[in-house]
């Protein structure tokens, strides 16, 4: 008997995504596979409701619940699919209040559209949990694909999986696995696929991108793509950025020279608890290096923890005097959350009220930070990739991830060149976008 090329033809799904930008990618590859199998696209009153969801943090956790009791609520015919993180550690008791279908864990998604086949057949009972019991041994690879990118305007690629490095407050190895890298064939295949259908900018990602096996190798052959416009990172931990990756990345003219380099701490002491396996003089000479090799206008962002178990005040400080030696363009700041199971849950944390305040204080030097980075481009020709264009305004992201607004007639995904005259909100502006005079913008 021939099989059905479009077993789920005359089915309607949604799909969610939470987290990282390698949920994001897996997002897209779902959404993909559903449509390969005949599926539409349709968020009202879906038959099928696709969670990929997210176990960074305690909140990350709640909002996770939170998704999947509204979707029960509102659409109680619905079969909702629920994948990766945060399901990975979901008990079937769990499952069953929360009212969830089908459990898929990660390195399993790519199993999506038989196991949804099997459910409307009638083959698959309500409440299936589908696990890979050998995640922290196994490195098998989550076969997921993707042509083009359906829920964003550029596209997330991942090339690798898993992580070894158990920082003391993480749970991401337990949930993710062993590390993986995708085929470099494969990987390069499918950014040419990517770029084929008209996307024109490419986000590598992975769960530790820097311990993809060819990852220089990787950046200059997706980087000489004919069409591709912009390659970038998602994130890479900074003892990942070595003379050879920084060499590809110079070489590279599609490499746009941004790179997110996780920090988490700018105090030794701290730094040392949470098994970093850095101290902040490290850290800088990998900032100083990068700024040699790729100018010093490079954007370095950064994540920034507060409240982790032995942080005194003079500890906070360390941080805070430390981001600003750097001159990080953003930080992203969030509070310490304890994970079960993880060596930092045991230990004591700094009062909630304490944490607050420091929260606060971190925000105030974080908007610093990018308003002086953003301000440092004012007069200065930038290149943006066009996301949206309407009444003679066009908005988009400058090659070093800044936020811009200016007066062009331009098309999206479109690249041109424009010189800001203004800033505000997070938002460098030229021309009417900014209520002034013209400036000069030419398509590139």
């Amino acid at each position: 008997m021939p099989v059905d090329p479009n077993p789920l033809k005359g089915k309607t799904y949604s799909i969610t995504v939470q987290g990282c930008r390698t949920n994001l990618y897996e997002g897209e590859a779902l959404a993909a596979a559903l449509e390969h199998a005949g599926a539409v696209r349709c968020d009202k009153s879906p038959d099928i409701a696709v969670i990929v969801t997210c176990t960074i943090t305690a909140v990350a956790d709640r909002k996770c619940r939170k998704l999947v009791r509204r979707l029960r609520r509102e659409h109680p015919g619905t079969v909702i699919v629920a994948c990766g993180c945060y399901v990975q550690r979901v008990t079937d008791e769990e499952r069953d209040e929360l009212g969830i279908d089908i459990i898929l864990g990660n390195r399993l998604k790519h199993l999506l559209p038989e196991t949804l086949t099997s459910w409307f057949a009638g083959g698959v009972q309500k409440g299936l949990t589908l696990l890979d019991g050998r995640l922290l041994a196994d490195t098998a690879w989550d076969a997921l694909s993707l042509d083009r990118p359906r829920l964003h305007s550029r596209a997330f690629l991942k090339v690798q999986d898993g992580c070894s490095h158990y920082c003391s407050y993480c749970i991401v190895p337990f949930v993710r696995g062993k590390p993986v890298s995708r085929d470099l064939d494969e990987s390069v295949e499918e950014a040419r696929r990517i770029v084929a259908s008209g996307c024109p900018e490419i986000v590598l990602t992975g769960i530790h991108l820097g311990l993809y096996e060819k990852l220089a190798e990787l950046v200059r052959r997706i980087g000489c793509l004919n069409g591709l416009k912009r390659l970038r990172f998602g994130s890479v931990e900074p003892f990942a950025v070595d003379q050879e990756l920084l060499d590809a990345l110079a070489e590279t003219p599609a490499f746009c020279r941004h790179l997110h380099l996780p920090l988490q701490s700018g105090d030794d002491g701290v730094l040392a608890r949470m098994r970093r396996g850095y101290d902040s003089s490290g850290f800088a000479r990998i900032v100083d290096s990068i700024r040699s090799r790729l100018g010093d206008d490079t954007h370095i962002s950064t994540d920034l923890m507060v409240g982790f178990p032995g942080e005194d005040d003079e500890a906070f400080a360390n941080s805070l005097k430390f981001a600003r030696e750097m001159r990080f363009g953003k930080l992203h700041v969030f509070p310490y959350s304890p994970r079960e199971g993880t060596d930092a849950a045991e230990m004591q944390r700094p009062p909630e009220p304490v944490v607050k305040e420091r929260v606060r204080e971190a925000l105030a030097a974080a908007e610093e930070l990018h308003d002086n980075y953003c301000r440092s481009w004012l007069n200065r020709e930038v290149q943006v990739l066009v996301e949206e264009s309407e009444n003679g305004v066009v908005r988009g992201l400058a090659r070093h991830y800044m936020r811009v607004a200016a007066e062009a007639s331009a098309s999206v995904d479109d690249e041109i060149s424009v010189r800001p005259d203004g800033y505000a909100d997070g938002i460098l502006t030229c021309g009417k976008a900014a209520g002034e005079g013209r400036n000069f913008v030419d398509v590139i």
